[in-house]
């Protein structure tokens, strides 16, 4: 009797294996087959463009305001921590909190009153943000010339590992708003990727890129939108930054003018010290609490400053770009939470910055705060 008991014990348990596997491997075909593909170049829609006449083209006598601001999908505010950065949460816990952080998000870019605004982590009805559609909220709000470009499309992002945590569908990506006519926008893929299986349900980095015609001159201001790479061992980003390099340096050699803004994570070089040792240790402005915690390596750009370029950043130590989603924001101790300096801009040498200031928000509707730049043209 015994071993009739363990041997129906033992069918039922390598069904079970076996219906597991089964799924798994349908689950993993299910994305490989609906895995998003994009092209090394794909021309974008510009939406609400104006009319392509001079009235309409960047004056070189203007003083053009610029701001960048990761909005976290309007799901990582102050309340939030997040898996991939030692938390434990993958989406909020109601939609009412997202759309309150969409408000909030809304106001920050009215008072703004940009020409130009470079946004990411912009949703477009995805479950880890309840199908809130964050492009159109945007887009309607600014009312001027936009484009956007995806960087993450997955049928399903099983994680975290936990139900009602996991982010399902995700449509996401970059966006960029102007107050000007754009002539074209390009997405253009960047180099570098996951190994497989991650690679199927990971993001599709990219950077886009908006020509602006200038009046009276057939040069153009080129604006470049970038979110590189954050949780791979900053090969990727040596990379990325490698094929910006390459795409902004060809734009200034024929004449272009080129502001590069996003969020690099990557910590700008400046916000970093490295003079006091002989190894590659550095000393960020904004120093790990926790060797463990996430870095944001110093960025590879000793081509910006040697040929002239130059960096839009705010050296604020009391008022950093980024937080850490290991844990919801600490507002009562401000010490006890994690810093980086990774967001802003990257200029070439025939633009003049005039002014760069972080947009303290405390990091109430995301884990990073806006950077506001003013530049002219030469």
């Amino acid at each position: 009797m015994l071993k009739k008991i363990l041997k129906v014990v033992l069918k039922a348990v390598l069904i079970l294996v076996i219906a597991i596997v089964l799924f798994a491997g349908s689950f993993i075909l299910v994305l490989q087959i609906n895995e998003y593909n994009p092209e090394a170049s794909e021309l974008l829609t510009v939406e609400n463009n104006l009319p392509d006449s001079s009235e309409s083209y960047i004056q070189l006598s203007d003083t053009l305001k610029i701001l960048t601001f990761n909005t976290g999908y309007a799901s990582l505010s102050a309340t939030e921590d997040f898996v991939m950065d030692g938390g434990v949460k993958g989406r909020m816990d109601s939609k009412a909190e997202v759309e309150a952080n969409i408000a909030g998000i809304e106001a920050i870019l009215t008072a703004a009153a940009a020409d130009i605004y470079l946004l990411q982590e912009v949703d477009v009805d995805s479950d880890r943000s309840y199908n809130t559609l964050q492009y159109a909220s945007y887009s309607e709000l600014l009312d001027m010339p936009v484009s956007f470009g995806y960087n993450y499309r997955c049928v399903f992002v099983p994680f975290p590992f936990e139900m009602g945590q996991m982010m399902g569908n995700v449509q996401s990506g970059i966006m960029t708003g102007t107050n000007f006519f754009v002539e074209t926008a390009t997405r253009y893929q960047l180099p570098g990727t996951f190994s497989w299986p991650l690679r199927i349900a990971n993001l599709k980095r990219c950077m886009t890129v908006s020509r602006l015609p200038i009046a009276g001159s057939d040069k153009f201001l080129v604006i470049v939108n970038v979110h590189l790479s954050a949780y791979d061992d900053g090969t990727m980003r040596v990379q990325e930054m490698a094929a910006l390099r390459t795409l902004v340096q060809d734009e200034y050699a024929d004449g272009n003018y080129v502001i590069v803004g996003g969020d690099f994570n990557q910590t700008f070089p400046a916000a970093v010290d490295v003079s006091a040792t002989d190894t590659a240790d550095a000393d960020y402005l904004y120093d790990l609490k926790d060797p463990t915690l996430w870095e944001a390596f110093e960025m590879d750009a000793d081509w910006v400053t040697e040929d002239g370029w130059k960096f839009g950043i705010d050296l604020d130590l009391d008022n950093p770009t980024c937080r850490l989603l290991n844990q919801p924001y600490d507002a009562l101790n401000r010490a006890n939470n994690q810093y980086y300096l990774i967001d802003g801009f990257i200029v070439s040498p025939n633009i003049d910055i005039v002014s760069v200031e972080i947009v303290e928000q405390d990091f109430m509707y995301s884990d990073h705060n806006p950077v506001v730049m003013e530049v002219t043209l030469e």
